[in-house]
């Protein structure tokens, strides 16, 4: 499913500088500080521009993939700390990369995003650490982001 930009969300209404209850950043020191890549795929350019530039303005580094070949490429030249994975893409959807990852003995933690109401099975089917639900919250994400982080300690 492809979402259209206008309806892809990245806050909840909130300014870009979203907050915590205590005013606090949700990480972004300790987001920013870490060295590894997230490889964000999805055939949705729109959404992979979106997800690169706010990503990126929070200090972080971003690789991107329009489809599970090109993402396989990459994930032979960089170990990324986490892969934000869509699944319904052309030439390689997200259960056919999860495989070949899988066949290379890789362990990099996936995060399955997607708009369809099946996203938790689909996250369980491909043995995903986790899922996000597209249009999904700033703050939602920066945490989802931090949490995967904090257990990268070496490439794989």
């Amino acid at each position: 499913m492809i979402v259209a930009a206008e309806r892809f969300v990245l806050s909840s209404g909130r300014p870009a500088a979203s907050t915590r209850a205590d005013g606090s950043r949700p990480g972004r020191e300790a987001i920013a500080s870490a060295r590894r890549p997230i490889l964000v795929v999805d055939d949705d350019v729109e959404i992979l521009a979106m997800l690169r530039d706010f990503l990126e303005g929070e200090g972080l580094t971003v690789r991107t993939a329009g489809n599970g070949a090109e993402a396989l490429d990459i994930v032979d030249d960089v170990a990324p700390a986490l892969i934000l994975l869509d699944m319904r893409m052309p030439v390689l959807d997200g259960w056919g990369f999860a495989e070949q990852l899988r066949q290379r003995r890789a362990t990099y933690p996936i995060v399955v995003m997607t708009a369809a109401e099946s996203a938790q099975r689909w996250a369980d089917e491909i043995g995903a650490n986790g899922f996000i639900a597209k249009p999904f919250d700033v703050d939602e994400l920066l945490q989802l982001i931090e949490r995967h982080r904090k257990k990268d300690t070496k490439p794989n």
